[in-house]
């Protein structure tokens, strides 16, 4: 991909993922971990619920990078079943009715 470095894909976000970003430390703290999350994700239940937990906690007007404070692990664990909820629906819209 041509763009410039540190530049999100289209059609993803940069999400700062830690209980360090509540401190609005710097990205390289430890614990603090980058991830690239599609747009589509922010669509299931679980997602809706950690950004209403990031707003709780930052309000609404946050600048720069979407910050998470939850343990990466469980970030990585909400992205992964909204990733197989995708692909079920995905596959249940492509099969053909019998």
């Amino acid at each position: 991909m041509g763009g410039e470095e540190g530049v999100a894909p289209r059609g993803y976000v940069p999400v700062l993922v830690g209980a360090a970003a509540a401190e609005e430390e710097e990205e390289e703290e430890e614990g603090l971990q980058r991830f690239l999350v599609s747009v589509e994700a922010f669509k299931h239940a679980c997602f809706v619920s950690l950004l209403e937990m990031a707003a709780g906690e930052f309000g609404y007007q946050q600048k720069g990078v979407l910050r998470i404070p939850c343990a990466p692990e469980h970030f990585r664990r909400v992205l992964e079943m909204a990733i197989k909820e995708r692909e079920r629906v995905r596959e249940a819209v492509s099969k053909p009715v019998e």
